[in-house]
Formats: structure tokens, C-alpha cells, sequence
């Protein structure tokens, strides 16, 4: 059980370090202008030794491997990755990764954002559970565990950075769509 909390750990320092170099403040002390470049390159880096000390250490087995998990974690798979890839297509991806200098703040709250205010965190939630849905593993149940917490908290301060940037027609957004669970 301490190779689980160790991933847990490492998830959520990661997420904190990731939401804290993507706060206005950091951006602004450092002043770099190739910052979303470097941040991006960052995330990247950083995932890569969690990722790999999750994958290749040994791990219990929590849930039956059975061909309706392998089923169902698959499609939750798919239908996060398609959730990335249309949330993406609304997004300046160049500006996005950094590669371009980024425009003006725009908020965007047709296609998905119409549904749900943070598909991108929807979608990475999706993942990681289809994730563990595969596998059924503790590591992975970790994972999905502290990145499911990292960014219900990082969606907190990442709204009051919108109202901050886009102030009532951001809370008036708030009020018509809902943060992670689209209304059916």
C-alpha cells in the first residue's frame, strides 16, 4: 500500500506545481517570453518519470480483469480522448503549447464549453478512470484518485482566475454551464 501513496503523492505535487507555474503571478514574476513554451515543455518532462515509476512497479490487483471492465474503460478511453481532440479544435493548440505568441483572452462558451465549462479536465478525468477500468489496479485506482482531487481543486483557482480576466460574463457562464458534469 505505500507504493500507492507514493503515486498519489507524486500526482499531486505534480498538479500542484503544474496549476501554481500556471498562475498569472508566477507568469508575471518570471517574464519570460517563451514561458508557455517552457511550461509546456515542463509538463511533459515532469509526467514522464511518474508515469514510468507507476507503469513499472508491481501493482495489486483491486477489480477483476474481466471483458466488460476492458470494454467499458475502453470506451471511456476513446470518449475522453475525442473529448480532447474537439476541445482542442477550439483552442489556438499553437498558442496553446506555446509555440506561437498567445492572442488576447478569449472566452470561448460554444461547442463543448457550451456543455461543460472544463472539458479538458472532464476529459483527463475520463482517461484515467477508463484507465484504472482496464486495469484495476491500485496504482492506477491512486492516480485516478489524486488526479480526480488535484483538479477538482485546480478547477477552484483556475475559475477565479476567469472571473479575474472576464468578470460578469464569466460568472454569468458559471451560472448557464456547469464546471465538469454536463446537464442531460
Amino acid at each position: 500500500m505505500k507504493i500507492e501513496i507514493i503515486i498519489g503523492i507524486l500526482w499531486i505535487v505534480y498538479g500542484a506545481l503544474h496549476s501554481a507555474l500556471a498562475s498569472n503571478e508566477v507568469k508575471n514574476k518570471i517574464n519570460f517570453p517563451y514561458y508557455r513554451l517552457a511550461y509546456t515543455i515542463l509538463s511533459v518532462v515532469l509526467m514522464i518519470p511518474i508515469l514510468y515509476f507507476q507503469i513499472t512497479t508491481p501493482s495489486q490487483l483491486l477489480m477483476p480483469t474481466s471483458t466488460a471492465n476492458s470494454i467499458f474503460g475502453g470506451l471511456m478511453i476513446i470518449l475522453g480522448v475525442y473529448m480532447l481532440f474537439i476541445s482542442f479544435k477550439q483552442y489556438d493548440l499553437k498558442a496553446f503549447l506555446g509555440i506561437q505568441a498567445e492572442a488576447p483572452a478569449q472566452l470561448i462558451t460554444d461547442g463543448l464549453m457550451s456543455v461543460v465549462r472544463h472539458p479538458l479536465y472532464l476529459s483527463t478525468l475520463v482517461i484515467v478512470w477508463g484507465v484504472f477500468g482496464i486495469t484495476g489496479t491500485a496504482n492506477n485506482l491512486a492516480m485516478a484518485l489524486a488526479l480526480t482531487a488535484y483538479i477538482r481543486i485546480g478547477i477552484y483557482f483556475e475559475e477565479k482566475k476567469l472571473v479575474q480576466i472576464f468578470g460578469k460574463t464569466y460568472e454569468k457562464y458559471q451560472k448557464e454551464v456547469p464546471m465538469l458534469i454536463p446537464k442531460l
